[in-house]
């Protein structure tokens, strides 16, 4: 007998729901005043609508005849619920949307200056994963304006390498544009030797790429005999000579005299994988401690992911008044509280920020009566910009005070990012990155 209890109650709970389901439908397409209990003295009842009363009846008298199989009624039932409309007053319906098991990541799109298989695309997948869409970009300032007007997520910028110094252009580009440092990349430069398909490498008499990648190159040029010639990218050099097996307008660009049958470019292996382009030797560079530092550039700061455990940096700019003892006294603004420095370097102010320093002194001082300027009447010719890497987040209470102190004794001051230290990712950028690369 309890068995048999057991075997009816599915269809009792089945029969429960689709009974207030069709009470529901009808109370919502008719107006739910018209069926509140009634307060007549020693009544106790609840109007039900017409139309559900026979709708009720016919499912009661359909489940006596199945009660027998539960399972039939519970999958029939239940799937006519869920596929059913709502309802409205006014003769709408609700339908609810349709649910997915998983959700699709969303892509992003980074940056970078160069042509598909550059040394900054290697860099930025092995920075963010090689799910990313690489984005590239003809000059260093399109890099800035993709990101500024989000067509891009990020950018990922060379800012110094270990042999040929900083890159100036990128420094003036972060006071150009609003953006900030969300991480950092020290990538390892292997240059290699790119050929046609088959080539015998006793044949190559030229070698092309960009200036800088071919001075890295000059001994083992040298040893075997290969005139250098300079392009505009190392990725382009092995775009041109792709570009000549197939007959293209672009492979033109080649220097003159050179043939895909006599011509090798130095490049990236990534560049040989894009361009189809035979690898012949790689590691050709004549210092193998070369590395350039790369800065990923976002819209949105991540200070405010980083911890106690992670390590960070905080890159800021300031410009100081000539005077003695200027330099001495806003390093002492972090020395003082043990704030370690990794890098500090000048450069030259841009025109544009030259100008608004002088328009700013122009301004403060026609307020104030008195002979003695803080810089005298014009600013000099030559202002410099002091670029400070402290390893420490702003949001510490120490960088705080010291930034405060800092702007006490400088016109202009700005943080470029707080951001992980050595390749880290935290935030926005790293949750993308992870269900990208899943």
């Amino acid at each position: 007998m309890m068995m048999h209890f057991h075997r009816r109650l599915p269809s009792a709970i089945v029969l429960i729901v689709l009974v207030a389901s069709i009470i529901t439908t009808h109370v919502m397409s008719e107006g739910p005043s018209r069926y509140l209990p009634s307060r007549t003295k020693g009544s106790n009842s609840i109007l039900l609508p017409k139309g559900a009363l026979s709708e009720i009846r016919s499912v009661i008298e359909s489940s006596s005849t199945a009660q027998s199989q539960p399972s039939s009624i519970l999958s029939s039932s239940s799937s006519s619920i869920i596929s059913s409309s709502t309802p409205l007053r006014g003769g709408a319906t609700q339908t609810s949307a349709p649910t997915t098991s998983s959700s699709v990541p969303k892509p992003i799109r980074v940056a970078f200056q160069g042509e598909a298989g550059a040394y900054s695309e290697k860099s930025l997948r092995e920075l963010l994963g090689p799910n990313v869409i690489a984005v590239p970009r003809p000059n260093f300032e399109s890099c800035y304006r993709a990101v500024a007007s989000k067509e891009c997520d990020y950018a990922l910028m060379p800012i110094e390498n270990s042999l040929g110094g900083s890159i100036h252009e990128n420094y003036d580009l972060m006071l150009r544009y609003d953006l900030t440092i969300v991480a950092e990349h020290d990538f390892r430069v292997r240059h290699c030797l790119l050929t046609k398909p088959g080539m015998d490498v006793t044949k190559i008499k030229y070698a092309i790429s960009h200036s800088q990648a071919l001075s890295q190159c000059d001994n083992y040029l040298r040893a075997r005999g290969i005139t250098p010639l300079a392009t505009y990218d190392t990725a382009g050099s092995a775009k041109m000579i792709s570009s000549a097996l197939k007959g293209d307008a672009f492979g033109r660009e080649m220097p003159e005299g050179c043939t895909p049958d006599n011509t090798a470019a130095i490049a990236s292996d990534l560049a040989g994988l894009t361009f189809g382009l035979e690898c012949k030797q790689e590691g050709i560079e004549d210092d193998d401690s070369n590395f350039t530092r790369f800065l990923l550039l976002g819209r949105k700061g991540v200070a405010q992911h980083l911890n106690k455990k992670t390590p960070c940096k905080t890159s800021l700019v300031f410009t100081l008044p000539n005077s003695a003892g200027a330099l001495y006294k806003s390093l002492a603004c972090f020395s003082l509280r043990d704030i370690d420095m990794s890098k500090i370097e000048s450069r030259p102010m841009s025109a544009a920020l030259l100008n608004y320093l002088r328009f700013k002194n122009a301004v403060t001082y026609s307020k104030q009566a008195t002979s003695s300027q803080k810089y005298g009447k014009d600013l000099p010719r030559f202002r410099y910009l002091f670029y400070l890497d402290i390893l420490s987040s702003e949001l510490d209470e120490g960088v705080q005070n010291a930034l405060h102190h800092l702007r006490e004794q400088s016109d202009y001051c700005r943080v470029l990012g707080s951001y992980p230290a050595k390749s880290r990712l935290v935030g926005p950028v790293a949750e993308a990155g992870e269900a990208l690369n899943v």
